[in-house]
């Protein structure tokens, strides 16, 4: 499903589980339809900007989200941050909060990390964007916890990757698998870090990711996980309830 929220933007709906639902879009087509002045499609070589309201078409923004954008020291940091906000905003406003305006739907976050929707904590969010994609998800069910993570398919990682990221284990299970399955592996953990709402913070080693499924010190987690492919280039995997 492909749903046009404006001329030159095209938002893609995924149902990878009843309840859940992930959208997407491509982060050169947001900036197109956010901004003012259209000179922000090609940031990977420049420095931050200082953004004020009126460079946006409408108030996207809070006062504070505008000091939060220009904190940022890269300009590619600070468009993947506003097209990520851009897409969860428009998600909740969608689905939930029909008459609140993008300005008043803002996130927070708790002490690890996790985002929550300030004024509606009880609606389950979850983000994540890489290179040209970003992503989000959100569920009606306001007692689910949910996590995703998108990946830009590359080449099949070195070993100082593999040991970083995986454990022995893991390493082993993917020896003999290509590019695509390990990454498919990396993004079911992310998202696993963020269903668990530490991400980062959680020692990577702790996590293993076997044949779909998920163990966590050891122990053998009950979650669902899914996985799809965007474009043949990107992977997506969502974990839920």
């Amino acid at each position: 499903m492909v749903s046009a929220f404006q001329d030159k933007i095209c938002i893609h709906t995924l149902s990878l589980k009843p309840g859940v639902t992930i959208w997407y879009a491509k982060i050169p087509e947001i900036t197109l339809c956010v901004f003012s002045k259209k000179t922000y499609h090609n940031v990977k070589p420049l420095r931050n900007e200082t953004f004020k309201k009126n460079d946006f078409i409408k108030p996207f923004f809070s006062e504070e989200e505008i000091n939060t954008i220009n904190s940022f020291k890269a300009l590619k940091k600070q468009i993947e941050w506003i097209c990520g906000r851009y897409l969860i905003k428009q998600m909740v406003q969608h689905l939930f909060l029909f008459n609140v305006s993008f300005d008043q739907i803002t996130l927070s976050y708790l002490e690890q990390g996790a985002p929550f929707l300030t004024l509606n904590p009880d609606i389950p969010v979850s983000l994540s964007h890489s290179n040209d994609f970003t992503t989000a998800a959100c569920t009606e069910n306001k007692g689910q916890t949910i996590g995703i993570d998108i990946e830009k398919i590359a080449k099949k990682p070195d070993a100082y990757f593999m040991k970083t990221a995986f454990t022995q284990n893991e390493i082993l299970n993917l020896e003999d698998e290509t590019a695509v399955q390990i990454f498919k592996n990396w993004t079911i953990k992310e998202a696993y870090l963020k269903y668990i709402k530490k991400g980062f913070n959680e020692s990577l080693h702790k996590v293993e990711v076997l044949n779909n499924k998920i163990w966590h010190n050891k122990k053998r987690i009950n979650v669902d996980v899914y996985s799809t492919f965007i474009d043949d280039e990107y992977v997506l995997s969502l974990v839920s309830d």
